[in-house]
C-alpha cells in the first residue's frame, strides 16, 4: 500500500509544478510548453489515476514497490524538463517566436485546402478499404497480423506505418484553419473536424486525447483566454468526465471492432451503456501498464543493479532497423522487445508497454539520459525553430516538417522507439525542401534571363 500512496503523492507534486508552469507562461505558449504539457499528461495525470488502483499489475504489484524508485522516476522526468526549459531561454529571439504556438497555427493555416481535403478524403476511404477488402482497420493488433499480415500488400502494411503520422498533419491543417476562420466557415471545419478524429483514431484511444488535448491548447492558446479561472475550471472538469465517458465507450466498441473480419454487430451494446461501462475502462488500465511504469521498470532496477544498462545497445538496434533495407539489404537487427524482455527476464507481451525517450536513454545510458535526452529534444526543437524560418515562403515543407517532429514530441508513449524512423523523414523532407528551393532559384532565374533577352 505504501507503493500507491508514493504513486499518489509524487505525482500530485508533479501535476502541481507542471499546473504552476503553465500558469506563469499561459497563453504564451510555444512548442515546448506543448510538450511539457504531454509530460504532464503522462507522467502526472496517469499515474495519479493508476495509484488508486491497489491490486496486481502486469508486472508489478505497485503496493509493495520501493518508495525511494517511485520518487526517483519523477525526479528524473522533472530534471529533464528543467534542463530543456532552462537551455531553451537562450534560444535567439527569432527562433523562439517561431516556437509560438500561434505563429505556428497561422503558418499551418496557409496550406492548400485541397490538399488537406484531398488527404483527409483519402485517410477514411482507407479506413473503409481495408475494412472491406481485408477485414481489417488501420491497425491490427499482433496476434492478427502474425497470421494475416504476410499475405497483405505491402503498399498497404506500408501505408499503416505512417497512417498516424499524416493524420496528425491533417488535423493540424484542419484545426489552424478551423481557429483561423470565422463566420459559417468555421462551423464548416469545425464539422469536417468531429468527422475526421473518431474516424482516424477508432484504433487508438491515446491518439483520439491526443488530438483533443492539441485542439483544446491551441484553441485557448491562440484566442489568449486566460483559463486558469473558474468558468475554465469548470470546462476543463467536464471535458475529463467527457473524456472517461468517451474512454468506457470506445473500449466497449474496440474490443468488437478490432478483430481481423466481419464485425459482429450483435455484440454492440447501446451507446449509452457503453459510455457507462466503467469496468471495460478499469479492465484496461490493469492490463496495460503506462508509460510511467516503464520508467519505474528501470530505475527500479538500476537502483539494485547498477550496472544494468545495455551500453546504448537499444539506440543502436533502433537506428538499424530505421535505415531502408534497400541501403543495406543484408542488415539484421534485434527488437527492442526481445532485449527488454532479456534483461528483465519477463514475457515479451509483458514489455510492450510505453517504451518513451525518458525510459530508453535511461536503460541505454543510466543517469547520462539527463544531459543525452535534453540534448536530443533541444536538437529537434531548434531544428523546428530553424526550418520553420528557412521554410517561412513554403508552407507546404513547414507544415510536413513542424508536423513529423510535434508528432514525435507529442507521442511520449512510444516516442523511445520512433525516433530514427521520425529522424529518417526528417531528413528526407528537409533535402526535398532544399531540392526544391535550389529547383525554384534555377528555374526562376532562367526565367528571368528568358524575359530579359525578349525585352532587349
Amino acid at each position: 500500500m505504501m507503493g500507491n500512496i508514493s504513486i499518489i503523492i509524487f505525482s500530485s507534486l508533479f501535476i502541481l509544478i507542471g499546473i504552476f508552469y503553465i500558469s506563469r507562461k499561459w497563453p504564451d505558449l510555444d512548442i515546448i510548453d506543448l510538450y511539457i504539457i504531454f509530460v504532464i499528461l503522462h507522467f502526472g495525470l496517469y499515474p495519479f489515476i493508476r495509484g488508486f488502483y491497489f491490486g496486481q499489475d502486469v508486472i508489478f504489484d505497485f503496493r509493495q514497490r520501493s518508495p525511494l524508485a517511485i520518487g526517483l522516476v519523477f525526479l528524473h522526468i522533472l530534471a529533464i524538463m528543467a534542463i530543456i526549459r532552462g537551455i531553451s531561454l537562450y534560444f535567439p529571439n527569432q527562433l523562439n517566436n517561431n516556437l509560438k504556438i500561434s505563429y505556428m497555427i497561422d503558418k499551418w493555416s496557409q496550406i492548400n485546402r485541397y490538399l488537406i481535403l484531398s488527404i483527409y478524403f483519402w485517410l477514411i476511404l482507407f479506413q473503409l478499404f481495408s475494412y472491406y477488402k481485408y477485414g481489417v482497420k488501420n491497425y491490427i493488433v499482433g496476434r492478427d497480423f502474425a497470421i494475416i499480415g504476410k499475405d497483405l500488400p505491402y503498399w498497404f502494411t506500408s501505408m499503416r506505418t505512417i497512417f498516424n503520422l499524416v493524420a496528425f498533419l491533417v488535423f493540424l491543417g484542419l484545426f489552424a484553419n478551423l481557429v483561423k476562420s470565422t463566420g459559417y466557415q468555421r462551423y464548416i471545419w469545425l464539422v469536417l473536424t468531429i468527422i475526421f478524429v473518431p474516424a482516424v483514431t477508432i484504433n487508438g484511444r491515446r491518439f483520439f486525447i491526443a488530438m483533443v488535448v492539441c485542439g483544446v491548447i491551441f484553441w485557448w492558446s491562440y484566442r489568449r483566454e486566460n483559463i486558469f479561472q473558474w468558468k475554465f475550471i469548470r470546462s476543463c472538469l467536464i471535458l475529463l468526465v467527457a473524456l472517461l465517458l468517451f474512454s468506457n465507450f470506445f473500449q466497449t466498441y474496440r474490443y468488437v471492432f478490432q478483430n481481423v473480419g466481419k464485425i459482429d454487430w450483435g455484440k454492440l451494446k447501446s451507446p449509452l451503456s457503453a459510455a457507462l461501462n466503467f469496468e471495460i475502462t478499469i479492465k484496461n488500465l490493469k492490463s496495460r501498464p503506462g508509460t510511467w511504469e516503464f520508467n519505474f521498470l528501470v530505475i527500479d532496477h538500476q537502483i539494485q543493479q547498477p550496472g544494468m544498462v545495455t551500453q546504448g545497445k537499444i539506440s543502436w538496434e533502433g537506428l538499424k532497423s530505421s535505415i531502408p533495407r534497400a541501403f543495406w539489404r543484408d542488415k539484421k537487427f534485434i527488437l527492442i522487445d526481445d532485449i527488454l524482455s532479456n534483461l528483465y527476464n519477463v514475457n515479451p507481451k509483458e514489455i510492450d508497454i510505453g517504451k518513451n525517450l525518458f525510459g530508453v536513454g535511461q536503460v541505454d545510458f543510466s543517469y547520462f539520459s539527463i544531459i543525452i535526452i535534453p540534448l536530443i529534444i533541444l536538437s529537434l526543437v531548434f531544428i523546428m525553430a530553424s526550418m520553420t524560418k528557412a521554410a517561412n515562403d513554403y508552407p507546404l515543407f513547414l507544415w510536413l516538417i513542424s508536423g513529423n517532429i510535434l508528432f514525435f514530441l507529442v507521442n511520449i508513449e512510444e516516442n523511445g522507439n520512433e525516433i530514427f524512423f521520425m529522424l529518417r523523414n526528417l531528413i528526407l523532407l528537409i533535402i526535398l525542401f532544399y531540392l526544391y528551393v535550389i529547383s525554384h532559384k534555377i528555374y526562376s532565374s532562367l526565367l528571368n534571363y528568358k524575359m530579359g533577352k525578349q525585352s532587349s
